[in-house]
């Protein structure tokens, strides 16, 4: 639930901003041209927090250890999974 609160959040920040920025476009001669590159900026990197946003989400690659660092993990660790019962 909470990420769909920040993708809710952040996309409703990035299309207040382009509206906004459209907007106070009208006040320069050039309008058409600054609106439109306002809006793209906005796209852009709305874009980019979202394909960074969703591939943290899901990752296809975790961290990778090697063998003894896994094992030193799994002794020393009470909550690893190798022991039934807590260390004393």
């Amino acid at each position: 639930m909470d990420k769909l609160i920040v993708l809710g959040v952040v996309s409703a920040i990035f299309l207040v901003i382009a509206i906004v920025g459209s907007m106070l476009a009208r006040l320069w001669q050039e309008s058409s041209v600054i609106r439109c590159c306002i809006i793209l900026t906005c796209v852009c990197c709305y874009m980019a927090w979202l394909v960074t946003f969703l591939m943290q989400m899901n990752p296809l690659i975790g961290p990778r250890g090697e063998r003894r660092t896994i094992f030193g993990i799994m002794a020393y660790w009470p909550n690893s999974g190798f022991h039934d019962k807590l260390d004393t």
